[in-house]
Order: C-alpha cells, then structure tokens, then sequence
C-alpha cells in the first residue's frame, strides 16, 4: 500500500499533466476551444473530488479503500485522455 502523501503528489502531477496537455491541443487552430474548457474543468473536478476522497477514508479497509480509488481513477484519467484526443 502507498502513503497517502505519495498517492496525493501523484495525483497533482497527473492532474497538471493533463491540464497542460489540454491547453496544448486547445491551442491548435483546428481545436474546439469549448470542448477543452469544459475538459479543464472536469480535470478540475475529477482533482478535487479524489483528493478530498483520498483525505477521507475508512483505515480498517484501507486495502480495498485503495484498490477501488485505482480503478476508478484510472477510468477518469482514460476518459479524459481520450477527450483530449478528440480536441
């Protein structure tokens, strides 16, 4: 099992990442400008509703507490790389 501070920095660094490649593709005279507004603010989102998941969990079940977070954080993060892709 990870350390929670670790788990925390990871997640920053993911979240930024996709933020930046968002402005990226938005920056492409053929990109829907809405669309990646509306990507940022879902990266945004997706932050803040895992952090403060994340701050606030059950210790007797950590190791299920952490497996779930992996799965659905990984389905987040490939639903929006593939909404970046489609900028």
């Amino acid at each position: 099992m990870a350390n929670k501070r670790s788990v925390k920095k990871s997640l920053g660094y993911i979240m930024s990442d996709l933020f930046t490649a968002t402005i990226f593709s938005a920056a492409q005279e053929k990109a829907n400008k809405e669309k990646a507004s509306e990507l940022q603010e879902k990266i945004l989102k997706v932050y803040s509703d895992f952090n403060s998941r994340l701050s606030n969990y059950e210790r007797r079940n950590a190791k299920a507490f952490f497996k779930q977070f992996k799965t659905e954080i990984n389905a987040e993060i490939e639903a929006i790389i593939n909404g970046i892709e489609e900028i």
